[in-house]
């Protein structure tokens, strides 16, 4: 019997996503050796000892790319450093797993599928919200065309903001150098790729993003309006002000409705719609835990994806699609008009 492989596994950028999310996700696959990460910031070299002893810690990504012989690269950093990162490991012969957005602006994004194409390795964006088995079970419903015609998607996602202890350096979130954008890059993404992966491409958008609430040099709270090539329509709310309250997507067709309530599970409505006393609705629950996957998910899908067993969809392409998008209603907001995208 063929042995599996081992792949070696290097981190850029030790934060609270690479210590939350990839590296423990890294752990679950048996043929992954944690190797190495880098990382400028000495209290992440402190808690990573404590953490991971067996990786070596490096201060500079590009030693680390030099030094060790890796097989995978996850880069976590900071938006504004997602491109350069993603685009040394591929040219260092590694896959690379980048954290959404996939880069600041859509040159950059060209360039990291460049990098990916000529090294013949593996790109992957970190769109987690694909693996919940919620939004799974509606694409593979709307595949069967289970509502008939989708015409109107809705998505509110927003919640506190990055909390002290998550944001371990707030200039990642907050510094409109480095983050590149603020909601609306952050939570927002997530939501423009559900709309992307489910309805299609879109057309146009307009939108409005402001700093409502906190004292911080980026948008806590978003609004965009798009128009898909399909003719369907659709509206998200992202937001880092929220009290508890409504977070999921709501997916509307000719023959039905799916209401993806990230709490309460997901469900399929029938029956009709009225203004007056002869409404009837059909419910039923679907999954009740509509959140299962995600992180817990993506790193054995991930490697999965590596070693071939499955197709590379999160891909460079997609992330570019969900930038346009991001940036176009930043543009709307901006100059107060809609932004034609395709």
């Amino acid at each position: 019997m063929k042995q599996r492989k081992t792949y070696r596994v290097g981190v850029i950028g030790a934060g609270a996503i690479a210590q939350g999310c990839h590296l423990p996700g890294y752990d679950k696959v048996k043929n992954v050796e944690l190797v190495a990460f880098a990382d400028p910031s000495q209290a992440r070299h402190k808690e990573m000892a404590k953490l991971y002893p067996q990786m070596r810690g490096y201060k500079s990504y590009r030693q680390m790319l030099a030094r060790q012989k890796l097989d995978v690269v996850s880069v976590c950093t900071p938006n504004k450093y997602h491109a350069p990162a993603a685009i040394a490991a591929l040219g260092a012969g590694c896959h690379v797993l980048c954290e959404k957005p996939m880069a600041t602006t859509l040159r950059e994004a060209d360039r990291m599928i460049e990098a990916a194409k000529a090294a013949r390795k593996k790109l992957m964006v970190g769109f987690t919200h694909r693996l919940f088995s919620g939004p799974k079970k509606c694409k593979e419903l709307l595949e069967k065309r289970a509502l008939g015609k989708p015409f109107m998607m809705r998505v509110r996602f927003a919640h506190g903001g990055p909390y002290p202890g998550w944001a371990k350096d707030s200039r990642s979130f907050y510094d409109p150098k480095i983050a590149a954008g603020g909601a609306m890059l952050d939570m927002g993404i997530h939501a423009i790729d559900l709309c992307l992966w489910l309805l299609g491409p879109v057309r146009s958008v307009m939108a409005k993003s402001k700093t409502i609430v906190k004292r911080i040099g980026v948008d806590d709270n978003a609004v965009l309006l798009m128009e898909f090539k399909s003719g369907a329509l659709g509206y998200i709310e992202a937001g880092w002000t929220s009290k508890p309250g409504f977070s999921g997507f709501e997916l509307y067709g000719t023959d039905g409705s799916l209401i993806c309530d990230y709490k309460d599970g997901l469900q399929l409505c029938g029956g009709r719609a009225s203004a007056g006393k002869d409404s009837v609705t059909e419910w039923r629950m679907l999954d009740k835990a509509a959140t299962t996957g995600g992180w817990d998910a993506e790193m054995p899908y991930w490697m999965s994806i590596v070693e071939g067993k499955q197709k590379l969809e999160m891909d460079g392409r997609a992330g570019k699609a969900a930038l346009a998008v991001a940036l176009g209603a930043y543009k709307s907001s901006k100059t107060g008009r809609e932004v034609l995208l395709a």
